[in-house]
């Protein structure tokens, strides 16, 4: 597993915790820390391990945000809400699949994950599957993070999922897979329900003055690769 730090802001860390082919992230604030996203279900102990590693207690995780319910994002939230006591955070219309330990896989955006995708939905559907957990803290479109001494909120930010959403801290956004940054070409993730849609949050996170962007696979980047690709993939979806 490695560990690194992309952003330090005054008060916080920002850690991107490289567990197999996805990127959770760690936010280290003291007893008011939190994780976004947990990883697939084989990483469950390293995660723990990162949170040792950058100074905490288990303890201070306070709030475990989703940014969607796919099986490699939620897989280890029920595993990190009973080690943490964190509260489970997730969008409503995403409620009932973390709920029901089952999100259905995506579509594909590109020939070959369009069969990958497929496969997915239809033969191994088994693979979406994870151990299911109650949601604490529903959102609708926006919830703000100071009540945790977090300056920062979380934003509803679909296109990749219904429910998708990011966490925006200054100029920084932690953005689940609404960007893409391990193996394909651009910033456009492989897999979306959407595409039309994600290019209308792509705007909004753009006209939001946001420069550093995590992703939920691959190593955080600028946001000048967004905009170099968005041009080209609105004449591809719009």
């Amino acid at each position: 597993m490695e560990v690194n730090s992309f952003l330090k802001m005054e008060e916080i860390k920002i850690i991107q915790i490289h567990s197999g082919f996805v990127t959770p992230i760690l936010v280290v604030n003291g007893g008011n820390s939190f994780l976004v996203d947990t990883g697939r279900k084989a990483f469950g102990q390293k995660i723990i391990q990162a949170i040792e590693i950058n100074g905490l207690k288990p303890t201070d995780i306070k709030l475990i945000i989703l940014t969607h319910t796919h099986f490699d994002h939620a897989g280890n939230a029920a595993l990190l809400k009973e080690k943490t006591g964190a509260k489970v955070v997730v969008h409503k219309k995403e409620k009932d699949c973390l709920e029901k330990g089952y999100m259905t896989i995506p579509r594909g955006t590109k020939p070959s994950t369009k069969r990958l995708s497929w496969l997915g939905r239809n033969i191994f559907r088994f693979i979406g599957k994870y151990k299911s957990v109650k949601a604490d803290i529903v959102v609708e479109d926006k919830l703000d993070l100071t009540p945790w001494g977090i300056d920062g909120y979380v934003l509803h930010t679909p296109g990749h999922t219904a429910g998708s959403q990011s966490v925006v801290l200054g100029d920084a956004i932690l953005a689940g897979d609404a960007f893409f940054n391990a193996g394909f070409e651009g910033v456009f993730p492989p897999f979306a329900d959407h595409p039309k849609q994600l290019l209308e949050t792509w705007e909004k996170i753009i006209e939001l003055g946001i420069n550093k962007v995590y992703p939920g696979h691959g190593s955080g980047f600028n946001i000048a690769k967004v905009k170099e690709s968005f041009n080209a993939m609105k004449k591809k979806f719009v």
